[in-house]
């Protein structure tokens, strides 16, 4: 099975995107999406914390109508059996860059902006999952859809790509804290069920290869013990392997955990620059080729591969 994975797209960036025709050209039978599939806080005369509710909602429809627009998205998602795209989110299109939104949630003008971004990102999940097909995502901004009268958190499944492959999708942002002035043990990045649900959900496979769908890189998580150890103890038991984004860049890492090495993949900046808006322009992805024995671990470039690893599954170590 192939598996592709990307991040961080701007369509008021890059109104073009060839990367998704590079993607395509891999023949991948899934595609994950590891956030910052919008910009909401880019190029924008009002920044997202000083609109209205309304104002944001149209804000909200306008970025996702356009990316979803986009032709070459738009061929590589309809070019895949529905059901075989997946995302995530990240700060970027959760609500601004590096927005925790357990702190947020305690101010009633945010609060009311997150359940409008997670309806809206549950809305393009389902767009995704439907193969953009007719009606898959809401005609108007005002579509109850996006107005649900009791907010739920964005969810957070784990689903069986095959019966020894799972993947999780995380969220890093619903209930994320801010790092000051909590101390350590206050701090969390999953938070507490989140934790506990994915655990349960991979400790169900113990066999399996899990694939942990991650908007932050995991560096991210060594600022957050709660979650870092808690990952750490996970990984040693079973074979973990993060798909991360966020830094605008391709990369491979792998740690130490006592048992079972936890890898991690990133790619990111499917169609951004270094900076978002400055800098290199960026056309990014990754590809997994899991087979029985092995996965082979390709970063592109421009439709370049730059990097690659292969991971034997019997020991989950590099080939």
């Amino acid at each position: 099975m192939k598996i592709a994975f990307a991040s961080c797209m701007c369509t008021r960036v890059f109104s073009d995107q060839p990367v998704w025709e590079q993607v395509a050209a891999q023949k991948p039978d899934r595609l994950v999406l590891l956030g910052d599939s919008v910009y909401l806080d880019i190029a924008t005369p009002v920044m997202p914390q000083d609109m209205t509710d309304d104002e944001f909602a149209q804000h909200l429809y306008a970025l996702y109508s356009e990316l979803l627009a986009q032709k070459r998205f738009r061929a590589l998602v309809q070019g895949l059996p529905q059901g075989s795209v997946f995302a995530t989110w990240d700060d970027h299109d959760f609500l601004w860059n590096d927005a925790c939104g357990a702190s947020l949630a305690k101010q009633p003008q945010h609060r009311s902006k997150i359940a409008l971004s997670t309806a809206f990102f549950t809305a393009y999940r389902r767009a995704l999952a439907l193969g953009l097909a007719p009606g898959s995502f809401p005609a108007a901004y005002n579509d109850a859809a996006f107005w649900p009268a009791h907010p739920q958190p964005l969810t957070t499944p784990s689903v069986a790509l095959a019966p020894d492959l799972w993947l999780h999708l995380s969220d890093g942002r619903t209930h994320r804290t801010a790092l000051w002035p909590l101390a350590e043990r206050q701090r969390h990045l999953l938070g507490v069920a989140q934790r506990a649900q994915l655990g349960a959900a991979v400790a169900a496979a113990p066999n399996a290869l899990h694939l942990l769908a991650s908007g932050s890189i995991l560096a991210d998580y060594k600022r957050y013990p709660n979650d870092w150890q808690w990952l750490m103890q996970l990984a040693a038991r079973q074979r973990v392997l993060a798909l991360s984004g966020d830094i605008h860049r391709n990369e491979l890492d792998a740690f130490f955990t006592g048992g079972w090495p936890l890898h991690e993949a990133t790619s990111s900046g499917a169609a951004v620059k270094d900076a978002v808006v400055v800098g290199q322009a960026r056309q990014n992805f990754g590809l997994l080729d899991v087979q029985p024995g092995e996965v082979r671990i390709e970063l592109f470039e421009k439709g370049v591969r730059k990097q690659a690893r292969t991971l034997l599954r019997s020991s989950w170590l590099p080939a």
